[in-house]
């Protein structure tokens, strides 16, 4: 899964007030109904576009451990040996670690419903750091869609601004994620991820780091012979 978007986003965000326990039970049951361990019983591809180059790979569970990871290419030609060694070392590094997929970004008890239509409710959640400017710069954003209860975006990102510490200023933070339906009948699948933050540090450090991670052309790969139903 996306590193860079579990290293900004898990831990980060608190709960700060009380919300509908109503708008509560529902955020969870849509959180739950996303299938976080997909890679176990689907085949699918990865598009991935990094430090302005586009990495395609297909997985497939049905290979052996040190084989379903496929690198197809690298903006659209045939991968090098050596970016073949980078991504096998990148995916053997990631399913080495003990991190959870399941990130948990949303604060709760702030859920706040804003705006319900015939397809979706939209929800404002308020993100909580150490520092109040924190707060005050980012906007957060959920949809759940009301046919089947699922979580389909959240969305975070600055209106200004943003001071974390001394000499920092961050002056893009965006945090996206899209789910959906892996196929017609299949689970709740994460479908993309969007990470991008910019900057200066000290003055006159400059930084710009982006990463977009989308799953498509999934495939049932377990043990039955037709996939499970979504619900």
């Amino acid at each position: 899964m996306n590193r860079l978007l579990l290293s900004l986003s898990i831990g980060v965000f608190a709960i700060p007030a009380a919300a509908n326990d109503d708008y509560v039970e529902l955020f969870e049951k849509a959180a739950e109904a996303v299938n976080w361990d997909f890679e176990e019983e689907w085949a699918f591809t990865e598009t991935r576009l990094q430090d302005d180059l586009l990495w395609v790979a297909r997985f497939d569970p049905r290979n052996p451990e040190d084989e379903r990871w496929t690198l197809i290419s690298v903006d659209g030609r045939a991968p090098s040996a050596d970016e073949r060694s980078d991504f096998a070392h990148d995916k053997a590094d990631h399913d080495s670690s003990d991190s959870s997929q399941r990130v948990d970004i949303v604060g709760m008890d702030s859920l706040e419903l804003v705006e319900e239509t015939d397809e979706r409710w939209i929800f404002r959640f308020t993100p909580e750091d150490d520092g109040v400017e924190f707060m005050q710069s980012v906007d957060a954003v959920l949809n759940i869609v009301k046919d089947g209860h699922w979580l389909e975006s959240i969305d975070i990102r600055n209106h200004s601004e943003i001071k974390p510490g001394f000499g920092t200023r961050i002056s893009t933070f965006l945090v996206q994620m899209q789910f959906g339906p892996a196929t017609d009948d299949g689970p709740i699948v994460p479908l993309a991820m969007k990470v991008k933050v910019s900057g200066r540090m000290l003055l006159f450090i400059g930084f710009d780091e982006s990463e977009i991670v989308s799953y498509k052309d999934f495939e049932y790969a377990g043990a039955e012979t037709s996939a499970p139903d979504a619900g």
